[in-house]
């Protein structure tokens, strides 16, 4: 459990590294190191209770060409007990889409678009309306920060992102870029490698966040350390990191599963009213 004072220490924490990142050009990989820690890293999933969607009057939609056969909706409710639950869960109501034949299946998070309600979300969870203002400021004059912002919350390290691009959807404005969050030292890989949208619409009511696993056939299948990773691994793992990052930052959209253009398009489509 958190404790009110554990609480506004780690919100603290995430404003301090929202507000201080310092500034990067627009091509080069962005990087930073993952602090051990002995707490699993949390899924997607939450406790919270969830009700069904013609319960949720937000109108969503989206065309998901080949990368689903179909989509499921969702309400999570409201979470605001501090002192009982981890800062990641503390979030207003907000809706949940899963979709149905990812073609991947076997990765440690789960396809799915995440709206929050931008007003609420700032009132309930101080760091998540300092990310909501970070992409604000990024959206208005776009660049590279060594955070990017990303949501849903949860307790690991964005330790590279690469591949960005600011791209429009239906309904507002956003970026994507591909990245991976870890907790330890371990090796950039295709269970854990994901492509994040992270979007506002525009008359400023919701934040759009998208969590979709995608693969490259220059990664390992899982973070396990075998003793075949490049030397700087182990002696210079900033190192490994960057240079893992450079590669990736130079690939093709094609050559990731699914195409990245595949996966911008079906963002692209997106309309809330």
């Amino acid at each position: 459990m958190f404790s009110k004072m554990q609480y506004r220490s780690t919100v603290k924490l995430i404003i301090a590294l929202v507000t201080g990142a310092v500034l990067f050009t627009a091509c080069t990989p962005i990087i930073s190191t993952p602090t051990a820690t002995s707490e699993p890293i949390v899924t997607l999933e939450s406790a919270a209770t969830q009700v069904p969607f013609q319960d949720n009057p937000l109108n969503f939609s989206l065309d998901t060409g080949s990368i689903a056969t179909a989509y499921q909706t969702e309400t999570v409710a409201a979470v605001t007990d501090t002192e009982n639950n981890p800062y990641w869960v503390v979030l207003p109501a907000y809706t949940k889409v899963t979709l149905q034949d990812y073609p991947i299946s076997e990765h440690l998070m789960q396809p799915q678009i995440f709206v929050y309600p931008v007003n609420e979300l700032a009132k309930i969870n101080e760091g998540a309306g300092m990310i909501v203002n970070s992409l604000q400021t990024l959206l208005q004059s776009p660049k590279e920060i060594p955070n990017m912002p990303f949501m849903p919350l949860f307790n690991a390290s964005q330790v590279m992102h690469v591949q960005v691009q600011y791209l429009d959807f239906k309904s507002g404005r956003g970026l994507r870029y591909v990245t991976e969050f870890d907790q330890a030292f371990v090796p950039i890989n295709n269970n854990e490698l994901i492509y994040t949208y992270q979007g506002l619409t525009s008359d400023g009511k919701y934040y759009v966040a998208a969590v979709l696993p995608v693969n490259h056939p220059d990664l390992p299948a899982d973070g396990t350390v075998t003793g075949n990773e490049p030397p700087e691994f182990t002696s210079d793992f900033p190192a490994y990191i960057a240079n893992t990052a450079k590669v990736l930052n130079l690939q093709a959209a094609i050559t990731f599963t699914p195409d990245l253009t595949q996966l911008d398009a079906m963002m692209s489509s997106l309309e809330i009213k």
